[in-house]
């Protein structure tokens, strides 16, 4: 018997074989889910090394026997240990009695769930039958017990999920909260599957689990980083209940009434440790929501508050209200809209510095968004000018009924 890692060599060095009677879909995911475990054992990835099917291949018809009769003997041993049945496996398939090695080798994965080297030899079957239930079950409990084959594991994960039945099991799977769903997530949107990714996303709200922020996020940002604005978009939209969707204006919950999800295109707050926030009411006979930031000797430049925005080229006018409570800042705050073509943001317009009151105060701006080159806008509440160490801003800034309008052209 041979090392792993040598079993592994020779697999790469084999036809295809048995994967033959496949559909080509299933062929080359099953071969794949063999090779991958495999090579993830030779790699020290698996636990105990397989029978070495080349050798067997070279034995007499006596010889076979004898082997046959020898994993036998060391079943009888110690039926613990899954290989002597893979052993026996590999001999009935060598004599061409695929039920019985199919049924063994499953018998072996029943065994030893966690033997990644056993799993390889069971899997590839589960998939010819398209039993992705099982492959799914035998998966799961393979990268629960061998986390450092996340890479290879996710990767069969991944290719299940492609197969519009497979997709159902894989998503019923994550429905029920794996500790690995969202690494599993991260590495399909790392691995440039967003279509599975996004699919996933529409089967999980449609199970009762749907994506969180976080995991909304991996693919938003994904898309983003590549400028794909509008792909983006759909994905958050996607992800709002109905009422949430009502809420779509042309800026987004400008009272603040649904939770703060830092998604891009709703309100998106950059952490710091220099201030807080917090969706508040705005009076005690009130449950109108406001947005809250109390800053507790915040040093530099304020852009922590931001959301992009789809404005068509044009005139068009913010407003909202703001109130300021112990405020001290030698710069003030003022709203500042950017365009966003591409990963750097070009300054458009900003408003007035924000009235410094203790009531609720209107403000207002208008603005033009250019017609070239502007096709998606960042607004962001900023300190008004750069501000240094010794700057510190103090106090609480409270906003609300902040929106958007489109008005009329300037006449000629």
């Amino acid at each position: 018997m041979v090392t792993a890692a040598g079993q592994g060599r020779r697999l790469k060095q084999r036809p295809l074989l048995g994967f033959l009677v496949l559909p080509l879909g299933l062929m080359f995911l099953a071969f794949t889910v063999y090779l991958a475990l495999m090579d993830a054992i030779g790699r020290g990835g698996g636990p105990m090394p397989v029978p070495d099917l080349a050798a067997l291949e070279r034995l007499s018809p006596g010889e076979l026997t004898d082997a046959w009769q020898d994993a036998q003997a060391a079943f009888a041993r110690n039926p613990s240990d899954a290989n002597p049945l893979i052993a026996l496996a590999r001999i009935a398939g060598l004599r061409g009695d695929k039920e019985a090695s199919d049924r063994l080798k499953l018998i072996a994965g029943r065994m030893q769930p966690r033997a990644t080297a056993v799993q390889a030899e069971a899997l590839p079957i589960l998939l010819e039958r398209r039993d992705f239930s099982g492959a799914m079950s035998k998966l799961d409990g393979l990268i629960r017990a061998r986390p450092r084959l996340e890479g290879p594991l996710f990767a069969i994960v991944a290719d299940i999920a492609a197969d519009p039945e497979g997709r159902n099991v894989v998503s019923l799977m994550l429905a029920g909260y794996p500790p690995w769903r969202r690494q599993f997530l991260d590495y399909t949107v790392s691995q440039g599957k967003a279509g599975i990714t996004q699919k996933l996303f529409a089967d999980l709200r449609g199970l009762g689990a749907p994506p969180s922020p976080e995991e909304l996020r991996l693919l938003i940002d994904s898309h983003i980083k590549k400028n794909e604005i509008d792909q983006a978009y759909a994905v958050w939209l996607s992800s709002l209940s109905d009422d949430e969707t009502k809420k779509v204006k042309l800026i987004y919950d400008g009272r603040f009434d649904e939770e703060v999800r830092s998604l891009h295109f709703d309100w998106t707050v950059t952490p710091s440790p220099s201030f807080t926030w917090r969706r508040f009411p705005r009076s005690t006979a009130s449950m109108d929501q406001t947005l809250q930031i109390n800053f507790q000797d915040f040093e530099g430049s304020f852009r922590n508050v931001s959301q992009m925005l789809r404005l068509r080229p044009g005139r068009h006018r913010l407003s909202g209200e703001v109130k300021f409570e112990n405020f001290q800042s030698l710069s003030g705050i003022v709203f500042r809209l950017y365009c966003r073509n591409g990963a750097q943001p070009a300054f458009v317009d900003e408003t007035a510095t924000l009235p410094e009151s203790g009531q609720w105060i209107l403000f207002e701006h208008d603005f033009i968004v250019p017609e070239a080159d502007c096709p998606d806008q960042l607004l962001r509440l900023e300190s008004q000018r750069s501000q240094d160490a010794t700057q510190n801003m103090r106090g609480l800034i409270a906003l609300d009924s902040l929106a958007i309008e489109v008005l009329p052209p300037l006449a000629p």
